[in-house]
């Protein structure tokens, strides 16, 4: 096992499991932690032994998205660290091995970019795909937009992203982003039995599968993602950012003098 304190990295038997570790901030992504999981996921992406990976997340939430505490202060900094999310994702979505995605509690902005780039999510009952992008004053980032309407009809992600909206688990299976729906408590072995599953079947057929499915949906993320970074940097620079940011940092500091 390989960790840098807030990514955990394991190896065992062809699986590679990759655990978001900063559970008392529901897993939010601070930029120390970016570059760890930027880390792990090149090091399974590139290790010939791993022909799966499971995406977890420590405690009660998977992820909560962006650490806004040290939200970047340019267009810049905050295209930069967009860049970063995206190449991350990308990389999941590219990569010839199948990755689960293990799915409890809020998945927040960000953090459900980060699932939505796993081939398959396993979900708890009480998982939460959360957008609240427009409600920040931001636009969608880590290929939010361009994976959700990949995924999901075009009309119905546009009804998500543009009302800030939430995707409970049962409504997710109802629309067909995730098969697999169970109590949190048995989130781990639901995800581990499919995880056999998919280590029982021929490598070859997994990796072409992938390939081939990937190529199909992928062809124009690039560009989207492109776009998106400077959409993004762009409304880093609005009122209606700054105030939300306030807003947030000034909640922040009140829960935190409690």
């Amino acid at each position: 096992m390989s960790e840098s304190g807030t990514v955990k990295l394991e190896k065992a038997d062809a699986l590679a499991t990759i655990t978001l570790s900063r559970p008392d901030k529901l897993n939010a992504l601070s930029s120390e932690m970016r570059a760890a999981l930027g880390t792990c996921i090149a090091d399974v992406a590139e290790d010939n032994e791993v022909r799966v990976v499971l995406l977890r997340g420590e405690g009660r939430a998977f992820c909560a998205g962006a650490d806004l505490v040290d939200a970047p202060s340019t267009p810049l900094a905050w295209r930069d660290r967009i860049l970063m999310a995206q190449e991350h994702h990308v990389a999941l979505a590219r990569m010839r091995k199948p990755v689960v995605a293990a799915v409890q509690g809020l998945a927040v902005g960000g953090g459900a970019s980060l699932a939505l780039a796993a081939d398959i999510l396993v979900l708890a009952d009480d998982a939460k795909l959360v957008f609240p992008f427009v409600k920040l004053g931001l636009v969608p980032d880590g290929g939010a937009a361009y994976l959700l309407q990949a995924k999901l009809h075009a009309a119905l992600a546009l009804d998500v992203l543009l009302s800030g909206g939430t995707v409970p688990a049962a409504e997710a299976s109802r629309l067909g982003l995730a098969r697999r729906v169970v109590p949190p408590e048995a989130l781990h072995a639901e995800s581990m039995s499919l995880v056999t599953e998919l280590l029982s079947l021929p490598w070859e057929a997994l990796m072409l599968t992938k390939s081939m499915c990937a190529q199909y949906w992928a062809a124009n993320l690039q560009g989207a993602l492109s776009h998106e970074a400077d959409a993004f940097a762009l409304a880093s620079t609005t009122e209606g950012h700054r105030k939300a940011l306030a807003a947030f940092r000034n909640r922040s500091a009140k829960q935190g003098a409690r």
